[in-house]
């Protein structure tokens, strides 16, 4: 099966589209143009709930980008990523969250080095640290040490990669999105379902079931969970 095809189906199950890490008070997640902020040390709580275009962070994102995103990381302090296709944006958060970035991820010096269809789009994202960013597409992983010239350190299937040995198999085709929320607990999502990882326990799963099962996201409406 091509990976187009297998992409094309699926898009048609995608429940999230992407999810950011801020802090354990500002977890974000993205489907289609809207937005969904959790305070974890609150009860998860929602802080925000509306399009991406109303929250503050991304009001200088180009107006493509306000209608939904591939895929997003906080790589370090202030410098915050968004893809959409071929194309990458960058956030000063810093600096009343100007763009720094606009262009094709092929352009940006970060990822020269990555496969060519990786430079056309990505499904899901991870930045562990500045010498292991994390990228994927289909059943490939590609992973990146920003701190070596943005040398390729991982370039293969993620079946093959010693954090995701415990995947479920469909989870090892592909993913929708990825995010280290803290420490260890490392989540994935495809479709409705969620995987948690404890990466300080020989990389065991911690939940399998359904994103709407999972504490953290008890008080998303049932658009983010079905």
């Amino acid at each position: 099966m091509s990976h187009d095809f297998t992409k094309i189906l699926k898009e048609r199950n995608r429940i999230m589209d992407a999810t950011t890490w801020v802090s354990h008070r500002d977890y974000r997640l993205f489907k289609g143009n809207r937005l969904a902020c959790i305070d974890t040390e609150a009860g998860n709580i929602i802080t925000f709930g509306g399009t991406i275009a109303d929250h503050g962070t991304y009001k200088h994102l180009p107006e493509d980008f306000k209608l939904g995103v591939d895929a997003t990381t906080w790589v370090y302090g202030k410098d915050y990523r968004l893809f959409r296709g071929r194309r990458l944006v960058c956030i000063d958060t810093e600096d009343g969250n100007s763009v720094t970035f606009d262009g094709k991820i092929a352009d940006h010096n970060t990822y020269k080095n990555l496969p060519e269809d990786f430079k056309l789009d990505i499904d899901a994202t991870t930045w562990v640290s500045h010498r292991d960013y994390r990228l994927f597409k289909g059943d490939h992983l590609v992973c990146i040490d920003t701190t070596n010239g943005n040398a390729i350190t991982y370039d293969g299937r993620i079946a093959d990669h010693g954090t995701y040995e415990n995947l479920p198999k469909e989870f090892k085709l592909g993913v929708d999105a990825t995010t280290w929320v803290s420490g260890k607990d490392y989540r994935l999502f495809r479709g409705r379902r969620l995987v948690c990882i404890d990466t300080e326990n020989g990389n065991s799963v911690t939940f399998d079931g359904k994103i709407a099962d999972h504490g953290t996201y008890k008080n998303l409406s049932s658009f983010w969970t079905s």
